[in-house]
């Protein structure tokens, strides 16, 4: 390997490390009997915890003062600078401008927040106070394709490293923020990043929540409500730096809430939400239309059933770039309609005409949710607001779903009434019988009767059908219809019967 060795003792420890012609240095040191292998981009990682060697040192008073807004060109936080549009700590940064907020004092150049042009507004006053959310302390792997994973420490690295973003695990920046990254399937349509930028930038609303991009509706409340424990201005004290972090909070939850907003926000980012809500009406996509099959239990008694729709989305920013991720991005988009200047004749008239975007899409699987209610019908429609297919300068559709009952062994439903079918024996129908039937829900029922059974007779058990869609108390009936079973030879069966019940065959009989 053309690797040279050195030995050196210290404290009754023996230390053995490796210089190798690849870029990684490879160290062993041996304790307890244990080898714990380090890359040159783990050497001064600073540790999980943000303590210790490699570590940033702790934000000072000065470090959190605001000097100025710095405004850059491109659209690009790192972009060419712009000074004519720098502002003042306390003036607003509208939607549409980029750069970063300078913190410190004297000829420190602190930055804070660097944004695009697609952001939320905010003022820098309050972003330098929250400056230690802007310091990055490392990357830290987890495992099992799952950002809250169990830890693989040994992967962790430094801030300036190159992540591939198909690895899970989170960068942990200052304050106890965590951006999330559950990479594998999730990361294949992203770049690789570094967590010094990550950190550096604007947290997106589902960062904001501290949930992933594919969390349902149900983990972004809760997530909502936790942080409102924690920073609500009744828990903070009127603490400004808090105060400004739970109005954050509760914008992006504002958002994500929202169906339409968050499916507006995932196809084209924040500028399509604040121009629809600002009163810049878009068009909507075309609703996607599709059926899905549930059994008779799941209408009888609710039930939450997951289901996979595959649909059209943006590929953000891939407009302009042509990066390996937009590479990958081959599915063909809408069509856009753009209008323009036609002549004819002496004048020049608009028309609106239909060419192809520039946009680039791919296909996605997504995973639905879907809430089955009681007494829910084949026929009945769930609507999920902005999970459909993503247009270019379009509201993302909607997806309707129609339900379709699958067919059951033993219940037929008509309305809100369930109908059976049961089989009885010609004695049976003359002598009487007893049935145990197990209902939908698992509840037993005791039917009988004690005189004749006329063939293709009707039992009708009322409050034993389908619970009412919306009221569930209020229940139809159950309907059985008998069916009386023949004997194929009658001699035959007629003897059997005098001799089971009557002892023996009469006279005339014999």
């Amino acid at each position: 390997l053309g690797s040279i060795v050195h030995w050196t003792l210290a404290q009754g420890r023996a230390f053995v490390s490796f210089s190798m012609r690849r870029t990684a240095w490879l160290i062993s040191s041996c304790a307890a009997g244990s080898l714990v292998w380090l890359t040159s981009s783990q050497a001064g990682t600073c540790p999980a915890g943000g303590s210790g060697p490699g570590c940033p040192q702790e934000v000072g008073v000065d470090d959190r003062k605001c000097v100025r807004w710095r405004q850059t060109g491109g659209c690009n936080p790192k972009g060419p600078r712009e000074r004519h549009g720098d502002k003042s700590c306390d003036e607003l940064i509208p939607t549409g401008a980029s750069g970063y907020c300078q913190c410190g004092s004297g000829n420190s150049k602190l930055k804070a927040r660097e944004v695009s042009c697609d952001h939320r507004p905010f003022k820098c006053s309050t972003e330098c106070l929250q400056y230690a959310r802007y310091i990055c302390k490392g990357w830290r792997q987890t495992g099992g394709c799952d950002s809250d994973g169990p830890r693989e420490a040994h992967l962790d690295r430094s801030c300036d490293d190159t992540i591939d973003a198909t690895m899970s695990g989170f960068c942990e920046c200052g304050d106890g923020r965590v951006i999330r990254k559950p990479g594998c399937k999730h990361g294949e349509f992203e770049e690789p990043f570094k967590c010094r930028d990550e950190c550096a930038h604007e947290a997106d609303l589902y960062e904001e929540l501290g949930v992933d991009k594919g969390a349902s509706d149900k983990a972004i409340k809760q997530a909502f409500r936790k942080l409102s424990l924690k920073y609500h201005p009744d828990k903070t004290q009127g603490n400004p730096a808090l105060t400004a972090r739970f109005a954050q909070i509760r914008e992006a939850y504002d958002i994500l809430n929202d169906e339409e907003q968050r499916g507006m926000y995932d196809s084209l980012g924040l500028k399509l939400v604040f121009e629809q809500t600002g009163g810049t009406k878009a068009e909507k996509a075309p609703a996607m239309h599709l059926e899905m099959t549930v059994t008779l239990d799941a209408l009888y008694n609710g039930q939450e059933v997951s289901t996979t729709i595959s649909r059209k989305v943006i590929c953000r920013g891939c407009d302009t770039h042509h990066t390996p991720r937009c590479n990958k991005c081959t599915a063909q988009c809408a069509n856009e309609i753009e209008l323009r200047n036609i002549q004819m004749g002496p004048m020049v008239m608009q028309q609106q005409v239909e060419v192809p975007s520039r946009q680039r899409c791919r296909n996605e699987n997504v995973n639905l949710l879907v809430s089955v209610e009681r007494g829910m019908a084949s026929g009945d429609a769930l609507q999920f607001k902005g999970r459909g297919e993503q247009q270019p300068k379009k509201i993302p559709g909607d997806v309707v779903l129609k339900l379709k009952m699958a067919n059951h062994k033993t219940f037929n439903r008509v309305g809100n009434d369930l109908h059976m079918n049961m089989e009885i024996s010609l004695v049976e129908a003359l002598l009487g019988f007893k049935r145990t039937v197990t209902h939908l829900d698992g509840h037993t029922l005791e039917l009988g009767f004690d005189s004749v059974t006329k063939p293709f007779g009707i039992m009708r058990i009322e409050g034993e059908g389908m619970p009412h869609r919306g009221d569930p108390t209020q229940r139809g009936n159950l309907i059985i219809r008998f069916t009386v079973l023949m004997p194929k030879d009658g001699d035959a069966w007629f003897k059997e019967q005098c001799l089971t019940h009557g002892g023996g065959l009469p006279s005339t009989a014999q």
